[in-house]
């Protein structure tokens, strides 16, 4: 049975919910590797390197458990949705946080869950979002707003701006995966880390990212921010996400742009020693529950079918 014709109680059992929560904490701990990685790798060097070692590693294990290539109608979306999802999208990401805070950065990448089912639309791989996602979403945007404290620095333009494009690039990324199924969901996402990675280190070459690069320039922390990213950011993040991406509503998947920032101001109190403030405390209960407005309405307007 694909994925895209699973029961609605199957599509909401333990699997796809560990994946979510997977997406969701192993994601939002990903911002801050990311910032650690590009304190001394540069961030095309450090995404296509990371990718094509864990798109490796998942597609050979794909393919060993006899998983068939994709057919060719699907090697150009492949080829698209790659490029989107890793050089615009965890590229630009790398990129933005070398110039803004990690917690900035997940605080921006909640637009996601308004862009992702957008996107989905546009693209005609999901129906048009609905009224209670979009007040689902307004509430989680909402909550967002609280996160945002007024009397802080005004975030770096270019960084900003980078964050945003990374946030569009992603979510067409994963409407053009959905809109195109490419069989195997691992094998599909061993490939497009692969493809992707490549396409980063390629465009490292005219864009000088080797010039004046050393190996022994490369700090510790930057070296656990990488492998991290590797392992568990690539792997069981990306991995989640995709198969996520076949199986939920794009609004319903893309609430976990709202729980990112609430799991980095909880690395932050627990790893950096910050207090968390009412306001934030506040904002977390705010962006959980339009997390369960969009995924209980989201539910209630799948059609039954026999499984």
């Amino acid at each position: 049975m694909s994925a895209t014709h699973l029961a609605p109680d199957s599509r909401f059992g333990a699997g796809p919910v560990a994946a979510y929560l997977a997406v969701c904490f192993v994601w939002g701990s990903t911002y801050v590797a990311i910032r650690m990685a590009v304190e001394s790798l540069p961030p095309l060097i450090m995404v296509g390197t990371r990718s094509v070692l864990a798109g490796l590693v998942l597609a050979g294990f794909a393919l060993a458990r006899g998983a068939r290539p994709p057919r060719l109608r699907t090697i150009g979306p492949l080829i698209l949705s790659s490029v989107l999802l890793f050089v615009g999208g965890q590229t630009m990401l790398a990129v933005g946080e070398t110039r803004i805070e990690s917690g900035q950065a997940a605080v921006l990448g909640a637009l996601q869950a308004l862009v992702m089912p957008l996107a989905a639309w546009t693209l005609g791989a999901a129906r048009a979002p609905g009224r209670t996602t979009w007040i689902g979403l307004l509430i989680g945007i909402a909550g967002v707003a609280v996160l945002v404290n007024p009397g802080a620095h005004t975030l770096n333009f270019v960084g900003t701006a980078a964050v945003l494009a990374s946030v569009v690039s992603w979510s067409f990324g994963g409407a053009v995966a959905r809109r195109w199924p490419m069989g195997s969901v691992a094998l599909a996402s061993g490939l497009q880390m692969l493809i992707g990675g490549l396409a980063c280190l390629l465009l490292s070459i005219p864009f000088g990212t080797w010039h004046g690069f050393s190996l022994a320039a490369v700090t510790a922390r930057s070296a656990a921010g990488f492998f991290y990213l590797a392992t568990v950011g690539s792997l069981v993040g990306f991995s989640a996400f995709a198969w996520l991406v076949h199986i939920w509503p794009p609004a319903r998947l893309a609430t976990y742009t709202y729980v990112n920032p609430v799991v980095a101001l909880v690395l932050g109190s627990v790893v950096a020693g910050e207090v968390l403030t009412p306001r934030e405390v506040l904002a977390t209960l705010v962006i959980l529950g339009a997390v369960g407005v969009v995924m209980i309405g989201g539910r209630a307007r799948w059609p039954r079918r026999a499984a």
